[in-house]
Parts: C-alpha cells; sequence; structure tokens
C-alpha cells in the first residue's frame, strides 16, 4: 500500500501535472505574430491568451503580458474579463512560490469581477483561489472557494469552467482519501472534455480519471483510461505526453506486479525521451528502467541504470537520486558488497532526511501563509466593519433628511388637501342641496307612480280571474257539445251500413271532434298547471306504467302502420307523481306517432344514466331545424315540422312536458337531426331506498 501511494503521487505530479499545462510553442508563436498588428479590445485579449501560455515555463512572461492587459482593460473601459489579467498574475506568482503576491492578485480579480457582474470570470477566480489554497494545505478554505466556482458555473451552464473545477475538487478529495467522491468528480470532468472535443483536454481528463481508480485499486479500469489517452496522444502526435503516459502508465503496472508490461512501456518511453532528446522526463524514465531491471533481476541492467540516474540528478531532482541510492543498496547487498551497500544505504537515509526537511521547510511556509490570509481577512473584516459602520451613518443621515423632507411634504399636503376638501364640501353642498329638492320632487313623482300602479295591478288581477272563469266556462261549454257530436258519430257508426262517402264524412267528424276536445283538454291542463299544483310523490313501479302507457298509443299507431318497440332496462321503483308521469308519456308519445312517417318505428327505452332514471322516446319523423330550438318549449308555438298524418298541433305539448318535468325535478334532453327524427330523454333522480320506502 505504501509503495502503491508513492507511486500516485510521483504519477499525479509528473504526468498529470505536465502534459496539461505543457507550454505550447507554436500556440505562442502564433499569438506573438498577431500581437503587432492588432489594437484595442484584440490585443487586449491577445495578452491575457500570451501570457497564460507562458504561465508555467516563464512566469515572469506571464505577469508582464498580463500586466499589460490590465491597463489597457482599464484604457478601453471593458465591461468584461477586467478580472482575467489579475487571475493570471496570481497564478504565475503561485508557479514562482510568491504565495502573497498570489493572494493579493486573486483577491483583486474576485473584487473586480464582482463589480463588473462578471459571472464566468468570477468562478475562473473562484477555482484559481481554490486551487491557491488547496497548494498551500487549506484544504477548508479551497473546498469552499471551488463550491462557490462549481454553483456559478453550474447555473451558467459552462461546461469548460466546470472540466476545470471538477478536476480541482478530484484533487482536493483525493488529497483527503475520499475517492468514492474523487471519481465521482473525475468522471464528471472526463464527460465534459469528451462533450467539449478538445483532445488535450481529454488526455487529461482521462489520466486523471486512471489516477484515480489507480487507487482504488480498479485496476482494469486503471489500465482501460491509460490505454485510451497512450491512444488519443498518438493520435495528436504528441510524443512528449506520450512519453509521459508511457512513464506513468509502467510505474502503475510495476505496482500491480505486471513487470513484464511495465518494462515493456518503459523501453518505448525510455526510447522516446532519448529521441527527443528531453532533459526533463530523462532522469525519471532512467530510474524507471533501473526499477523494472531489478523485478526482472537483470541487476547489471539494473545498476547500469540506477548510476546513470545519479549522475543525471547530481545538480537536481533529489527524490530521484534518493530512489536510486535504495535499490543500489539493494542490488550490492544482492551481490554480497556489503560495504558497498551500507555507504548507498546511507546516502539514501540522509537523502531521505534531507527532503523531509524540505517538507517540513514547506509545511512551516504554508502555515505562514495561513497566518498571513488570516490576518488580511481581520484586516478585511475591521475594514468592511468600519466601512458598514460609516455607510450606517450615511443611510442613517439621509434617512433622517427623508423624514425631514417627508414631514415638510406631508405637512404641505395636508394643507392643500384641507383647501381643497373645503372648497370642494363647498361645492358638494350647494349640489347636495339642488340633488335634495329634485329627490324630493321625484319622490312625489313616485308616490303617484306607485299609486297608479297598485290600481293597476288590482284591475289585472280582477281581468285575470275573470279571463280564469271565462276560460273554464268556454272550455267546458265547449266539452260537452263535442262529447255529444263524438257520441252520436259513434252512434252512427254502429248503425246501418254506410256507403264509402258517408264512412269518410264520419271519419272527418270524429277526427275534427277528437281535435277540438284535445285542445280543450290542453287548455285546461295549461290552465290548472299555471295555479301551481303541488305534485302528490307515490312509489310505483314504473317499467308496469310505462308498458301501460305504451300500450295505450298501439292503436293510433297501428293507424299509421307504425310499430311501437318497447326496451326496459330499469326494474327498480320510482317515486314521482304519476297523474304528471302520464302526462308527459301521453305527449311524447303523441307526438312521436303524430311526427313519424307511416310505415316506421317509434322506440320507447328505460334505463339508468349515472344517478338519474331515464325515459326515452325515439321517432322517426322530419326533426327539428336549428330555428325551432330556440321556441321548443314555448307555449302555442308551432315549429317547422308538420304531422305525417295531416292531425292537428296546437303547440302546447312540449310547453306542459317541460312544465311537468321541472315540477317533479327533473330535466329534458333533444337529440336531433334534420330529416332523420329526434329522441327526447326525460330524466328523474333516482331517491334513496330510505326515502322510497
Amino acid at each position: 500500500m505504501k509503495r502503491l501511494a508513492i507511486s500516485c503521487a510521483i504519477f499525479l505530479f509528473w504526468v498529470v501535472l505536465s502534459p496539461i499545462n505543457a507550454q505550447n510553442i507554436n500556440r505562442i508563436d502564433s499569438l506573438r505574430k498577431n500581437l503587432s498588428g492588432v489594437s484595442g479590445v484584440e490585443k487586449f485579449n491577445l495578452l491575457n491568451d500570451l501570457g497564460f501560455e507562458y504561465r508555467l515555463s516563464h512566469p515572469d512572461s506571464t505577469i508582464a503580458y498580463c500586466l499589460q492587459a490590465y491597463e489597457l482593460g482599464k484604457q478601453l473601459n471593458v465591461t468584461k474579463e477586467l478580472s482575467k489579467p489579475l487571475s493570471f498574475i496570481g497564478l504565475a506568482n503561485a508557479y514562482k512560490g510568491d504565495y502573497k503576491a498570489s493572494f493579493d492578485y486573486h483577491l483583486k480579480s474576485v473584487e473586480v469581477a464582482q463589480q463588473q457582474n462578471d459571472s464566468i470570470q468570477l468562478a475562473f477566480c473562484y477555482n484559481n483561489f481554490g486551487r491557491l489554497f488547496f497548494d498551500q494545505g487549506d484544504l477548508t478554505r479551497a473546498y469552499d472557494n471551488l463550491i462557490k466556482s462549481m454553483i456559478i458555473f453550474e447555473r451558467l451552464d459552462d461546461p469548460v469552467g466546470l472540466a476545470y473545477v471538477y478536476r480541482s475538487l478530484t484533487n482536493l478529495h483525493r488529497s483527503q482519501q475520499d475517492y468514492i467522491k474523487a471519481l465521482e468528480m473525475a468522471q464528471k470532468a472526463f464527460n465534459l472534455r469528451k462533450q467539449i472535443g478538445d483532445p488535450r483536454g481529454l488526455l487529461s481528463a482521462l489520466i486523471e480519471l486512471g489516477s484515480v481508480y489507480s487507487q482504488l485499486h480498479s485496476s482494469i479500469d486503471a489500465d482501460r483510461c491509460f490505454r485510451q489517452a497512450d491512444s488519443i496522444a498518438i493520435k495528436i502526435e504528441d510524443y512528449i505526453s506520450l512519453a509521459e503516459i508511457r512513464i506513468g502508465w509502467a510505474e502503475f503496472l510495476l505496482n500491480h506486479g505486471e513487470i513484464n508490461r511495465a518494462d515493456t512501456l518503459a523501453r518505448q518511453a525510455y526510447a522516446m525521451v532519448n529521441q527527443n532528446n528531453n532533459v526533463r522526463l530523462l532522469p525519471r524514465v532512467t530510474l524507471l528502467m533501473g526499477k523494472a531491471q531489478f523485478e526482472l533481476k537483470s541487476f547489471a541492467a539494473s545498476k547500469r541504470h540506477l548510476e546513470n540516474v545519479v549522475k543525471l540528478t547530481e545538480q537536481s531532482h533529489p527524490e530521484f537520486q534518493r530512489d536510486a541510492y535504495l535499490f543500489l543498496s539493494k542490488i550490492y547487498d544482492q551481490e554480497g558488497r556489503k560495504t558497498e551497500a551500507t555507504l548507498l544505504s546511507n546516502k539514501y537515509l540522509i537523502l531521505k532526511e534531507s527532503l523531509q526537511s524540505v517538507e517540513l521547510a514547506r509545511q512551516i511556509e504554508k502555515l505562514e501563509f495561513q497566518l498571513e490570509i488570516e490576518k488580511k481577512e481581520r484586516e478585511n473584516e475591521l475594514l468592511k466593519t468600519n466601512e458598514a459602520k460609516n455607510t450606517a451613518i450615511i443611510r442613517q443621515k439621509q434617512l433622517e433628511n427623508a423624514i425631514l423632507i417627508a414631514i415638510v411634504a406631508f405637512v404641505s399636503i395636508l394643507f392643500l388637501m384641507q383647501w381643497r376638501n373645503s372648497t370642494r364640501r363647498k361645492n358638494v353642498n350647494i349640489k347636495l342641496e339642488s340633488q335634495n329638492q329634485k329627490i324630493e320632487k321625484q319622490r312625489a313623482e313616485i308616490i303617484d307612480q306607485n299609486e297608479k300602479l297598485e290600481k293597476r295591478n288590482l284591475e289585472l288581477s280582477e281581468l285575470n280571474h275573470e279571463k280564469d272563469t271565462l276560460m273554464n266556462i268556454v272550455a267546458h261549454d265547449l266539452k260537452s257539445p263535442l262529447n255529444r257530436i263524438k257520441g252520436l258519430a259513434d252512434l252512427l257508426e254502429l248503425g246501418g251500413e254506410m256507403n264509402a262517402e258517408q264512412r269518410k264524412y264520419l271519419s272527418l267528424i270524429k277526427d275534427s271532434t277528437r281535435s277540438g276536445l284535445d285542445l280543450i283538454t290542453d287548455l285546461l291542463d295549461v290552465n290548472a298547471l299555471e295555479v301551481n299544483r303541488e305534485p302528490e310523490f307515490t312509489v310505483f313501479n314504473l317499467n308496469s306504467f310505462v308498458s301501460e302507457r305504451v300500450n295505450a298509443f298501439r292503436h293510433s299507431a297501428t293507424s299509421k302502420n307504425i310499430d311501437i318497440v318497447l326496451e326496459q332496462e330499469f326494474n327498480e321503483p320510482v317515486y314521482l307523481d304519476q297523474e304528471y308521469l302520464s302526462r308527459i308519456l301521453d305527449n311524447l308519445m303523441s307526438n312521436a306517432i303524430k311526427f313519424s312517417r307511416n310505415n316506421s318505428v317509434v322506440h320507447v327505452k328505460t334505463y339508468t344514466k349515472g344517478k338519474d332514471c331515464v325515459i326515452r322516446v325515439q321517432d322517426n319523423g322530419p326533426g327539428f331545424q336549428p330555428i325551432d330550438i330556440n321556441f321548443l318549449y314555448q307555449k302555442f308555438k308551432k315549429l317547422s315540422a308538420r304531422p305525417t298524418g295531416g292531425e292537428s298541433s296546437n303547440g302546447l305539448g312540449l310547453a306542459i312536458v317541460k312544465i311537468l318535468v321541472d315540477r317533479l325535478s327533473g330535466k329534458i334532453e333533444l337529440t336531433t337531426e334534420v330529416g332523420k327524427g329526434s329522441s327526447f330523454e326525460i330524466l328523474f333522480p333516482l331517491k334513496s331506498s330510505a326515502l322510497i320506502q
């Protein structure tokens, strides 16, 4: 486990950081050529880009170019990205090791981004601030700033920024050995880099992801990530990055016991480093060759490489020299050369202690930096407190002045309102006096009109009574002779033989008499209904009742060769007025037969719909025109349809049906189609069994 952790740390430092941040010479040359031919905002952007490219190899150049960019941005009064050169200067100072200056510039970049309301640059500033604190071991501040950055980038849906901050969070979680969270962040960064499509970004994300998998001991996944990164480096012909990937990959395999694969990758990387004469990678890859040969028991070859490492690292990279001494001491010990082994072991221990001292000094620097930051934060808090206090005093004075102005204005408004109200009151009083006179005059007129209306209502009541009396007298006086005529016609029909013409005349007499009697009956019904007789509810069997009423009309239907079809799906007792229901059915059946064509069918059906019982009467008549619907249930309104057998129609049947259905708290619904007939549905609410009982 210890060897694996050391290997991963070395791998992270050399493989992850180096290829990602390697100086792009071609891009720098291109930017410098373009710089001389531009001005204004374009020059401001080029200076920033040029400074960013120099931040690792020549941080002083970054500072110089970005200071120019900052001054130019102020001259141009740019509304966005003025914080960018300040942030880059902060990065450059961090790479130089001047963390105090780095902190100052990062702080200033945040302030400028906030002033310009530049959300994207503010998020980048927070990310760089978080990485600065992470480098100094202040993980709490690092995490706070990175989370601020992530929230802004997620709100802006900026994939490039999110990829950067996810990478920073990966390193932070990995430093705390929270590899599950580190894996989550690394996968998010990888997915975003894949979405963006930048090969170098995707390369760095794969290496980052592979590193986390290696720390999670997920060898298959780590191997897959390194293999994909290797493929991308070959595709973009980035042989330095390719060499570094294979070095890291070989170190990973070596620590997982895959010696032969590690040796193969180490040899390939060694050849590429020598071919490109890369002095920076030569000590590391030579040390890797020595370790691989040692594990393969090729001690002579291993010793040759390790001794070469000692020569290459005389002036730099003491950590490589330390590891070389350790493995050389082991080789000499294997060869039985104890004295040389002890000497080399002592050199290893001296270098180890020396590096620990360097690390301790670095930790002291980090602590001093944290103390300096805390001091600055306290000073900032004090300044903010004083500023807030002064602002509060100013606001209090402003509030007092505003209150004084408001009081003066309020008093002035009150005085003006009082004057206006007084003037209005006088005018209103004059108008009220005039209105009162008019009202008094109108009141007298209303009293006179009420007396006249009362007298008129009395006269109308007497006339209405006389009308009702006259209606009853006329109806009864007409009904008696019509009944006698009908009886005489029946006697004539029963007595003796008659010729065809006599039978025709007799039939006309009977039809006219029947029409007159029906009209008188309807008139008496309408008059009686207007008296508003309350319905008398009883419990009875609806099936038997409907069947009886339908059978009463079969004779008249037969005269027109009309078939009446009765369907009964309702088999429960109902609580209704039988007389009302009888009149409803009689009128609907009479109309259905009257208006249906000869040789047709009239359908009658009982059933339930929801909480209602339904009686439906459907004819085969001409149907109703759209203009008929408005007058359907009005008294004495004759509609466009005419009886098909020459029968009379007085326009009272449907009016009576509507009045009776309303009295029974029911509803009537019409479905009609011109030329195809009509269907009337009468719906009555079903009473509960308790009420019926």
